[in-house]
């Protein structure tokens, strides 16, 4: 079976630093749908700690079920292992509204996130370090 493809867009160009915070453009790709939305500006690390942990879960068996959050806003993806390779993924606004299903890879779930995972670099070419970026840290050493 064909798998749908989806793309993780991470912008290193937008990122900035206040404080402890690091926040920049972060949004899905499914052939052309953009979620939440092109330019998407959120806080990258957070969630990039929270869909490693997710996707892990979902690889390894650990939960069928994961919701990605978005911090700014409404919205989430809710993931659902169907078998050992494929997993269902809806598109969520404000709790209910389902804008789109769609079927992927579990590979390429946990692969697209774990290639954003080398933004690491960027952060220690800057000097940054935060307790999310240790975390960061930990996942790559450790995964």
């Amino acid at each position: 079976m064909i798998m749908n493809k989806f793309k993780i867009h991470l912008e290193t160009d937008t990122i900035i630093k206040h404080k402890n915070s690091i926040t920049g453009i972060i949004y899905f790709d499914f052939n052309g749908i953009l979620f939440p939305e092109k330019d998407w500006n959120d806080f990258i690390i957070v969630l990039l700690n929270n869909w490693t942990q997710s996707s892990y879960n979902i690889l390894n068996g650990i939960t069928s079920l994961e919701e990605f959050y978005f911090m700014d806003g409404p919205f989430f993806i809710r993931i659902q292992k169907i078998n050992a390779d494929e997993c269902s993924v809806e598109l969520i606004q404000n709790q209910s509204i389902n804008l789109l299903e769609y079927k992927i890879s579990v590979r390429d779930l946990f692969n697209e996130i774990f290639k954003k995972l080398t933004l690491n670099r960027y952060f220690k070419k800057q000097g940054w370090e935060t307790e999310d970026i240790k975390k960061l840290q930990y996942f790559i050493n450790n995964i």
